[in-house]
């Protein structure tokens, strides 16, 4: 018994960092993306500026089938998100993939950068 207490104790305290990543990307999503993103773990997924961001882990970039206006950049660039791809590209858009059209400056912080990436790979 007093194992298996011990052994639940642990899974609590590991599993604590990656839900706490997960929290704070969301805080960072509403803060930083919301504005111009729809947040993928909200029902009824809408285009707002820019694409929804819901299922984006994998998917090719420039594809989202309901959003209309990626730019020319975006839409050649072609690689599919992976989670390296979208720390990069929410490190420096511009750099990531040239020609596209966000005008955000890029979270400079790594830790930051990981817990977005968190957030919108998390399933729904």
């Amino acid at each position: 018994m007093k194992a298996l207490a011990v052994a639940a104790l642990a899974a609590m305290i590991v599993a604590t960092p990656a839900a706490a990543q997960v929290v704070d990307g969301k805080k960072l999503f509403t803060s930083r993306c919301g504005v111009c993103h729809w947040d993928p773990a909200k029902p009824g997924e809408q285009a707002r500026m820019g694409p929804s961001l819901s299922g984006v882990v994998g998917r090719k970039a420039g594809t989202h089938p309901k959003f209309t206006r990626y730019s020319k950049g975006m839409k050649d660039f072609g690689k599919p998100w992976s989670e390296a791809l979208l720390a990069s590209y929410l490190e420096n858009p511009r750099k990531t993939v040239p020609g596209t059209n966000m005008a955000f400056v890029g979270l400079k912080k790594p830790e930051e950068r990981a817990a977005v990436v968190a957030y919108l790979k998390k399933p729904r």
